[in-house]
């Protein structure tokens, strides 16, 4: 045996027996729930809703605030395909206490924009609301949950804003069917084969 083949399999061997003494003396239980973080507080209101409360320094005066909603494409029926998604475009276009395009012309009057400060997104199992609100006034504050509470349970179809948006929808759907999406679709029924995710 040459001198680096020695060493080589004198390293291989020395990281074989050293590795488990790198890793943590006890490692949770596999399906054991995460140790939940002490900074958050967490809770629940009496209608069913839970909070989770983290004070971040960054960004600086700025509260981020998250609606997440048990709604994605997993969770649809066959005939119910897409709502989830539909709805959630749906969420700006409309709710009981914004008209149409007020929700965001509001948002944008108070310095915030639609990405980095307003968004939203829908995934397999979940549909995610963000607000990122400046806050050196209570108002806005008191404003930001008034959203939440609107795209929780008030959101308006209306008929002429459904027309509308139903295209902006199918327009997205055509701009998102390249190459990527396309081997997606065929590799999913075979990584998540048997599961609702297939």
């Amino acid at each position: 045996m040459n001198a680096p083949a020695f060493i080589h399999g004198l390293l291989a061997t020395a990281g074989t027996l050293l590795a488990p003494s790198l890793l943590p003396a006890q490692a949770p239980a596999p399906g054991s729930p995460l140790p939940a973080d002490p900074a958050v507080t967490v809770g629940e209101l009496a209608n069913g809703l839970r909070y989770y409360v983290r004070e971040n320094a960054t960004p600086e005066n700025r509260a981020e605030f998250r609606l997440v909603v048990n709604a994605g494409s997993i969770l649809e029926d066959e005939d119910q395909l897409g709502l989830a998604h539909f709805t959630e475009h749906m969420a700006f276009n409309g709710t009981e206490n914004f008209e149409k395009q007020e929700l965001v012309d509001y948002l944008e009057s108070i310095g915030m924009q639609f990405g980095p400060h307003i968004n939203a997104y829908t995934s397999f199992d979940e549909t995610v609301y963000m607000l990122r609100v400046p806050m050196d006034d209570a108002e806005v504050l008191e404003t930001a949950f008034q959203i939440l509470q609107d795209w929780a349970r008030g959101v308006v179809f209306d008929p002429e804003e459904v027309d509308r948006e139903r295209g902006v929808v199918i327009e997205e759907w055509r701009l998102g069917r390249g190459a990527q999406a396309r081997m997606f679709d065929a590799q999913l029924p075979i990584l998540f084969e048997g599961s609702l995710y297939a």
